[in-house]
């Protein structure tokens, strides 16, 4: 038993004399075993958890190092079925600001450094030629929060092509858009505004796309001058406004800084599409029994009989025709 102690006290006694220079060894492999590799934010976790364990004298492992909370889940944004977004009604200030017709190599990225460096988060529509030659563009507009819809591939009036057609427009564009960003687009800026109810069905059920126009036009394409742009969104401008303006004008683009800035002085805040479409109050349809004369009917009411048809009456006669050079009706709220 004596050489076997003595053995020993020689290898514990080579290990203390050799202690600065085994400890930091034996402590950089529990690191690699216990953690994994070393990181910034590894390190100071376990100092943080020495410190607590010193002053406690107690303290493990796990309750130095707490588990990050889980981030939120995202907001459930079901749009309406069969609807054309023109604007939002909404509580509180909102605003939706869109920009059509990029991404653009030059005006774009200005752009993105105006709205960032004011925390706003905005609703490009893009086209799918412009996706294709600077893919690049698209990209910083995804990476920076931003949401992306789809204008078409090269800006035809919907209404007016065929349905093949209209299938290659939004398909590409959405397969394009995906390539890059790894999300399909879920709204449709129909290129000049112009849908019928028939069609958006189709682009709807086919696509998943809901179309979305407008509340507020500077008519920037048309007058390229960033006071007038300035003036017609500060004028126009309301709580759950969708304000439509194209980030390829240098004008437009120029006339942004104030037109947020305005804006933001009078309260309001800046959401994307899907933010505003979460907020909507969808209006409640109330329903009534009614008569055939269109009066509700109470309860104390007694249904009336109808009353026996006279002589004179003609149950067979016929509507009369309308003139030929009448005027076709147009729809409440004008022309899709």
């Amino acid at each position: 038993m004596k050489p076997l102690l003595i053995v020993s006290g020689i290898l514990v006694a080579s290990a203390v004399g050799a202690g600065v220079a085994i400890s930091p060894m034996l402590t950089s492999a529990k690191a690699v075993r216990d953690d994994g590799p070393a990181t910034t934010q590894s390190i100071s976790q376990n100092a943080s958890g020495a410190q607590a364990k010193g002053a406690s004298g107690k303290g493990t492992q796990a309750e130095a190092v707490a588990p990050a909370p889980a981030p939120a889940p995202p907001p459930v944004v079901t749009p309406r079925k069969n609807y054309t977004y023109k604007s939002f009604n909404v509580d509180g200030q909102y605003i939706a600001m869109t920009f059509d017709d990029g991404p653009n190599p030059e005006t774009t990225p200005q752009l993105l450094a105006i709205l960032k460096e004011r925390g706003i988060k905005a609703t490009f529509f893009v086209l799918g030629n412009m996706v294709a030659k600077h893919p690049e563009v698209l990209k910083m507009i995804s990476d920076e929060g931003h949401e992306i819809g789809s204008h078409s591939w090269s800006h035809p009036q919907l209404t007016r092509i065929s349905q093949a057609a209209v299938d290659k427009e939004l398909g590409n564009t959405s397969e394009a858009i995906f390539q890059v960003t790894g999300k399909r687009p879920m709204y449709l800026r129909p290129p000049y505004g112009s849908m019928k109810p028939s069609l958006r069905t189709y682009i709807e059920d086919k696509f998943g796309l809901t179309v979305v126009n407008w509340s507020v036009d500077p008519n920037d394409w048309k007058f390229r001058d960033s006071q007038k742009v300035h003036d017609a969104i500060i004028a126009q401008a309301a709580p759950g406004a969708i304000v439509l303006s194209h980030d390829i004008y240098p004008t437009t683009v120029a006339a942004m800084p104030r037109i947020l800035d305005e804006l933001i002085a009078k309260g309001y805040k800046f959401g994307t599409l899907s933010d505003l479409v979460a907020m909507d109050k969808t209006p409640k349809v109330q329903l009534v029994a009614a008569l055939p004369n269109g009066k509700p009917q109470q309860a104390s009411q007694k249904p009336q009989k109808p009353k026996p048809a006279t002589a004179s009456a003609k149950p067979d006669a016929k509507p009369a025709k309308p003139a030929a050079n009448a005027a076709p009706q147009q729809r409440a709220g004008g022309v899709y």
